[in-house]
């Protein structure tokens, strides 16, 4: 299996404000023109890169003949072209994509979008992971998209270096080791004494970010409440503090020079991810193939990414255009995906598919898909409110600063909430 690398997230998710347009488009697959243009059978979809596969492509031509359909790949903030394209009501696509972290602020704008239930979409719903489908419905029951992947996390490691320290190191063997933090905590510590400079934890926000999902709440509630100076958000907090103050933290930034040498170094090995992670290792690390292997990581997988196909309101044919998405989104389609960028399918079948279930050779030839699919099954579903990411923002920073400069992690707790209530009641969010 041949992976390449996803951007997942685009622009940073902990961007406060808006992102100055930088896009670039090209296209892929059959010519054709978009909504509101070009012959009726001409049919686009808007999608970042790198899109679907020419593999999907081919199948959606030779299931398709009768129409042109092309795929538009554009780069930049995608979801500011969006809101962009929305606000002026005209050059809309007939399909486009919208990632995991953007549905929620969508979700708000609901006029935006088809209801899909009413072109079908309850017939296939159980096709697809519930809690990954729930992402994408609206308060009032309207179905705004169709999964594309998802995310459910592991914990990655070398093989090796876990060997060579000692350590528990057959996937199995780790995994019954680790199933509490402080387990894997003490683990870290036991490396660090056996090879000094060498980190089970890559960043104290991973920490964080991963514990307070293992809750199922997040930073605002379904009532427009900020709940992030609430108990799940300081365990959270104090797992992440714990972890720095043990000494196994490399504090390092993800998506670095520095991050990828200490990765192909073997002075992090292990690490937190999504399946797509493979491909950011196999890219930062491609010596070490074969020395990988993955497992359950500590509490319970969380998600991370996952996006969804949508039909814009006021595309020409809605009927046709969903017909395309239950084509694309099919299982069969989403495991030949996952060989192209790592998108883990959020249909359940595919799961078994031999695209998916195969031995990956980056991993020692162990099947990574079965870890990921018993971890989709434990994910809790986390309301994410348009605003989660702003006031996430403060958190992320003040850790980031008490890594870098030591700063006492109780005040850099009470700094960070008081900015996060700041940027709340900014944001019309109800503040206690």
């Amino acid at each position: 299996m041949d992976i390449s690398r996803r951007s997942l997230l685009g622009a940073s998710a902990l961007t406060l404000g808006p992102v100055a347009l930088a896009l670039t488009g090209c296209s892929t697959g059959k010519s054709g023109s978009a909504s509101g243009g070009g012959s009726d059978k001409d049919f686009v979809l808007w999608t970042w890169p790198e899109g679907f596969s020419e593999d999907t492509l081919k199948a959606v031509k030779e299931q398709f003949p009768d129409i042109n359909f092309r795929q538009n790949v554009i780069g930049g903030d995608f979801k500011q072209k969006l809101t962009t394209t929305f606000s002026a009501g005209s050059g809309l696509p007939d399909i486009t994509g919208v990632k995991g972290e953007d549905i929620a602020f969508f979700l708000s704008k609901t006029d935006y979008f088809e209801d899909l239930n009413e072109l079908g979409a309850k017939d296939i719903k159980g096709d697809y992971l519930d809690w990954k489908w729930q992402q994408a419905t609206s308060k009032d029951g309207k179905q705004l998209g169709i999964p594309i992947d998802i995310g459910p996390t592991a914990l990655f490691y070398r093989i090796d270096v876990f060997e060579e320290a000692g350590l528990p190191s057959e996937p199995a063997e780790l995994e019954a080791a680790i199933r509490e933090w402080d387990a894997y905590f003490e683990l870290g510590k036991e490396l660090i004494s056996k090879k000094p400079g060498t980190y089970l934890i890559r960043n104290s926000s991973g920490i964080f970010s991963t514990a307070y999902r293992q809750s199922g709440k997040g930073f605002i509630d379904e009532n427009q409440m900020f709940i992030g100076d609430q108990d799940h958000i300081r365990k959270a907090w104090d797992l992440a503090v714990k972890a720095n103050a043990a000494g196994i933290n490399a504090a390092l930034d993800s998506q670095t020079a520095d991050s990828a040498a200490a990765v192909n170094e073997g002075r992090l090995p292990a690490d937190f991810g999504a399946s797509w992670h493979l491909a950011d290792m196999k890219v930062d690390a491609p010596e070490t193939a074969g020395k990988w292997r993955v497992c359950k990581h500590p509490g319970e997988a969380v998600n991370q990414g996952g996006s969804f196909l949508t039909i814009p309101k006021g595309a020409k044919d809605p009927k046709k255009s969903f017909e395309l998405i239950s084509f694309i989104l099919n299982a069969k389609n989403q495991a030949v995906e996952y060989t192209f960028s790592g998108n883990f399918p959020a249909a359940p079948e595919a799961h078994s598919m031999p695209e998916v279930d195969g031995a990956v050779e980056f991993l020692g030839g162990q099947k990574a898909a079965e870890v990921f699919s018993a971890a989709a099954e434990t994910v809790r579903p986390l309301y994410e409110d348009p605003n989660s990411e702003s006031v996430i923002a403060p958190f992320t920073a003040e850790l980031e600063q008490m890594e870098s400069t030591g700063k006492d992690p109780e005040k850099a707790w009470n700094d960070a909430v008081t900015a996060a209530k700041r940027i709340a009641e900014q944001a019309g969010i109800k503040v206690k």
